[in-house]
């Protein structure tokens, strides 16, 4: 289990590690501060690929959720209901006619996304902005959206199992399908 969500921390205290051996190499010139130096600069090339190589449950949803999202902007049927759970049925039928109705023009621009994780990271809740033109009900236009979608760890794979519309300023719930 990775200590931090990101690498970041450690490779920042790696990189001021390496700076102060570096300073001190130049200030009495002996070979262990510059080899100690060189240690800080593989361990932080080591937590890099450390990083990369592992995948956090946090970062399994966002993806699932740029997949959901890239699904839906191609209006891609099935794709787009691989991601919803089958114990949402009247989600799912949402869904269905969301793809039926809407249109985006263009792409979506994903913003603000927080994820969270609870109940032992079988259930997720994820927090985003979603803006960019779309075309329903005969009207067109760019309108800045914000959503709540709730996933919950099926078989392995993350669902959605509840999805909410929010107002984008202040949060309250909204209708989904309306302007």
């Amino acid at each position: 289990m990775w200590v931090t969500e990101t690498a970041i921390p450690p490779m920042i205290i790696c990189s001021i590690l390496a700076v102060v051996l570096f300073v001190q190499y130049y200030l009495r010139h002996q070979v262990k501060y510059i080899v100690g130096c060189l240690v800080m600069i593989g361990a932080i090339v080591g937590f890099y690929f450390l990083e990369q190589s592992i995948i956090t449950e946090r970062e399994r949803v966002e993806a699932d959720l740029y997949g959901l999202i890239g699904a839906f902007e191609k209006k891609e049927v099935e794709p787009t209901l691989n991601y919803i759970s089958r114990q949402a049925p009247g989600l799912r039928a949402l869904v269905q006619t969301a793809l039926n109705l809407v249109t985006i023009d263009g792409e979506l621009r994903i913003t603000d996304v927080l994820t969270e994780l609870r109940s032992e990271n079988s259930v997720a809740t994820t927090h985003f902005r979603a803006n960019g033109a779309a075309t329903f009900g005969g009207f067109s236009g760019s309108s800045p959206t914000r959503w709540e979608l709730t996933w919950q760890k099926m078989g392995g794979e993350w669902k959605v199992t509840k999805a909410s519309r929010l107002n984008p300023i202040t949060g309250e719930p909204l209708r989904v399908m309306s302007r």
